[in-house]
This record gives structure tokens, sequence and C-alpha cells, in this order.
């Protein structure tokens, strides 16, 4: 085939050519080198409990002593290791943290085409546990420290490397803990971490937005609690047994729905998505945006139809997620319980929100518990600063022509523990991806598009490259 014909036929192949951005400045070493990491990261597992992360702590930092980055694994408990390593700057800024977590979700092999631990090239895609949440991002952080300190960068600042444990069930060995046992981490300026979004067309052909995490919604576990005389199932009391009782009052709070509001950081999100969004969403978008203090109805209706993610952060969500009741077929229950996982935005009245969470149980031999600390998750700042200056510089080189804006996240992660520490975390995707590709985060068969891994490498040298100056 003509050279100019087989670079027309290699165009089209979804995920191949520039769709999911440009590396023009990478060499195929350093592809080559990430792959081996990855590779070597994915291969330990550390699935969540029991954890493990040290074995893959080790791994990294034999990556970065090989590069002359010396580094420390801090151990809450054996066997679970936060990784912590520091490029010194000249001070004239505080410094940035830059964090990945080794730990990931359980998987089972049975449910997976290719083996979980096992890095695996299939039909343009790597597949892996933790290839998206979070390994691919923990081995981009390491090989970007290499290249500060290959390239001997001056640097403005101090760069500090975590790799955290503990990070999907947060059992007291994870970043809080590290925060209070390393205190010094707290003189971070900025932070680094998962949760962003960059969005890949359907085509994969072009990224249509960066989003940098800068807020979250805080998750607020609620326990219903219901008790009876209990007794043997042939002989039913006259009022209704305490299962009956509580199914009726989790059907309620599930039908509960809190209002539609838009905070700070969700309206630039929306504003920016107006921009780029075309079709039925597009209009939707466009009637919000026209109205954010009094969100019409049918859009927000259209908005959670078409794009569910988005439409949960436009207000606090509710959803019965355990149900515990009953020992035996023929013995009514003397208790119920359910819990309800609820997700709320981060500057929502707590009171406010129990009340109506009682008015909805709407049962006063119920008991409603529940964490009633007011939401501790502050937005970080949002506009003309450093972070976004630097991401806008990184994005231009990498996905050329994609917007940058913030957007509040429909998880937690742990830049809500950075933010309450007085650090401005922001969350990025260096990968780019389409809706489904990031719906297997936590699935099987986890993936991210082979032509999204060196681009993302190269967004995140390059945003702290930015930082750095």
């Amino acid at each position: 085939m003509r050279p100019l014909l087989f670079i027309l036929a290699l165009l089209a192949v979804p995920g191949c050519g520039h769709a999911a951005g440009t590396s023009r400045s990478t060499s195929p070493r350093a592809a080559e080198e990430l792959r081996t990491l990855l590779a070597e990261l994915i291969a330990v597992d550390t699935s969540n409990p029991p954890g493990n992360e040290a074995a893959a702590a080790r791994v990294a930092a034999r990556w970065l002593r090989e590069a002359g980055i010396e580094s420390q694994l801090v151990e809450p408990t054996p066997g679970r290791a936060h990784l912590l390593a520091r490029l010194k700057g000249n001070g004239r800024a505080r410094p940035v943290l830059v964090l990945a977590h080794l730990d990931t979700v359980p998987a089972r092999r049975e449910e997976w085409a290719s083996d979980p631990w096992t890095l695996t090239e299939r039909d343009g895609f790597l597949y892996g546990r933790g290839v998206q949440d979070n390994k691919g991002m923990a081995a981009a952080s390491v090989l970007a420290l290499r290249r500060l300190k290959r390239d001997g960068v001056k640097l403005s600042r101090d760069v500090v490397l975590v790799l955290s444990a503990d990070e999907e069930v947060g059992s007291g060995n994870d970043i809080d803990w590290l925060l209070e046992h390393h205190p010094e981490l707290r003189e971070a300026e900025l932070a680094i971490n998962e949760g962003g979004l960059t969005a890949l067309t359907e085509d994969r052909r072009r990224v249509r937005f960066v989003n940098l995490q800068a807020a979250e919604r805080v998750s607020r576990n609620v326990v219903l609690k219901a008790s009876g005389p209990g007794g043997h199932s042939s002989v039913p009391p006259a009022a209704p047994n305490p299962m009956v009782r509580l199914a009726a009052a989790v059907a309620r709070v599930g039908a509960l729905t809190f209002p539609t509001r838009l905070t700070p950081v969700t309206r630039l999100n929306v504003e920016g998505r107006v921009k780029v969004t075309s079709g039925e969403l597009g209009e939707a978008l466009k009637r919000l945006a026209a109205s954010p203090d009094n969100p019409p109805q049918e859009a927000v209706d259209t908005i959670a139809r078409l794009e569910p993610a988005l439409a949960a952060v436009l207000r606090t969500t509710c959803v019965p997620t355990v149900f515990n009741a009953g020992t035996r077929p023929n013995v009514i229950p003397a208790t119920a319980e359910a819990t309800i996982n609820c997700r709320l935005l981060p500057d929502e009245d707590i009171q406010a929100f129990r009340a109506r969470l009682v008015a909805a149980v709407n049962d006063p031999d119920i008991q409603v518990e529940m964490n009633m600390n007011p939401p501790d998750s502050p937005a970080s700042p949002v506009g003309d600063n450093a972070m976004f200056r630097a991401a806008t510089a990184a994005a231009a080189k990498v996905w050329p022509g994609a917007p940058v804006f913030p957007r509040m996240s429909t998880g937690t992660t742990e830049s809500s523990a950075l933010r309450r520490a007085g650090i401005h975390a922001y969350g990025i995707d260096l990968f780019a991806l389409t809706p489904e590709d990031a719906r297997t985060a936590h699935a099987p068969n986890e993936r991210i598009p082979v032509a999204s891994l060196q681009p993302g490498a190269e967004f995140v040298h390059l945003l702290l490259s930015e930082l750095v100056k």
C-alpha cells in the first residue's frame, strides 16, 4: 500500500491515529516503558480487601530508584503501604502533590475475558484490573517524575508523589491516616488526583473536553431500623411486622427527590458543556444554563435520561442499597434494617437533609441513624488560577482544541481529605474515554483505549512541567 493510503487507512481505524490525543514529543522507548510498568503494577493483585499495596509500591520504588529518586514505604499495617517520593524544588512556591491509589476493587476471573491481573491488548483496548482505576495514573506519575529528574528541570516547587493505600474501602489505612502521620504533606498548595473527565467522542476521533474535578459530593450512609415482637409466621400479628414497615419506609425514601441546585462548580460545568454539546442534550443544557437559579424541570428530566452521571451532580441523591431482615422462612423477624447510601452536595444543610428523610420515612417507630456532622468537602478554587492555566496549556498540546473547565464528580475520592487539610486538589482523567469505556472502571473487563495511553502520560508530564515553572 502506498504511504499516503496507509496513513488514511490507519486513521480510519477507531482508536488509531491522533483520535485520543497527540504524543509527538514522546519516544517509542517512553511508550514501551509505560506499558512495561503498567503491566508490572497490574500483575500485583491489590484487590481491597485485603489490599497488598506494599508489593505494588515496591515495584514503583524500584522504577524510581533506577532513575536516582529515593522513596519510602509507610505501612499503617503490614502489607498496606503508601509510597512517598519527593523531587526538591527551589522553594519559590509551595509543593504540589501527585496522587494515585494502588489498591483496586476485587475481580472474579470467571467474569473476565482475560486474566484480570495480566495487561492484555485486544481489539484496540488494554484490559486489566486497575488499568483505569488507578494504576494507569500511578504508572504515568512515576514516569513523569523520572522524566523531570532525567531532564534536570529546575523546579519552582517540590513535587511529591503519593501512591496511596486503601482508597477503595477506607478501613483506617487510607489517606486520612497518612495525613495524620505525615503532616508535612499538608504543606502542599496543590494536588493532582483522579476524578476528572477527558471525554472522547463515540467514534474515538476527537476529545470533546477536559474536565478538572474541583468538587465532589459527600457520601453518607443512613441506616433505618424497625423492631417489633416477632413470632411464628403461622400467627401473623395484627400490626405490620418490622420487615413490612421498613420495606414501606425504604420505598418512600427511594422515591424521594431532592431539589435541583447548581453549585458554582456545576454552573461552570454546564456552561462549558453547552459549547461542545449538540442535539437534544445540548438543548436541555442550554435551557439549564439560561436559568440556573430556577432549573426547568423538563431540562433536568432530559439530562437525567440522556446523561445520568451529569444529572446526579445537580442534586443530593439517596439510593437504598442493603436490606437485612429475617433468619428463617417460618419466623417473623423482630428487627429489620436497611442502609440508604446518600450523596450530598458539598454545601448541603445536614439538619434540613435529615428532616426530609424523616418526613419521607413517615414512621416515628423507625430509627433514622446517620452521621450528623456537616459535609466538609469544600470545592477547590476554579477560574484563572495556576492549576487551570497549567491544565489548559498541557491539554492544548495533547488534545488541541479541547476546552478545559471544572466538574463535580459523582463519587468520592481522596481529594475530599486533601481539601479538608487545606490543599487545593484537582482531579484529572489522563485517559480519553467514551462513556462506555468509563463504565468499566469497577466492572469486569476494565479497559482503556490503547490510543489513549501515551497521550495521557504526556498530559501528566506536561501538567507537572507547567506547575513547576
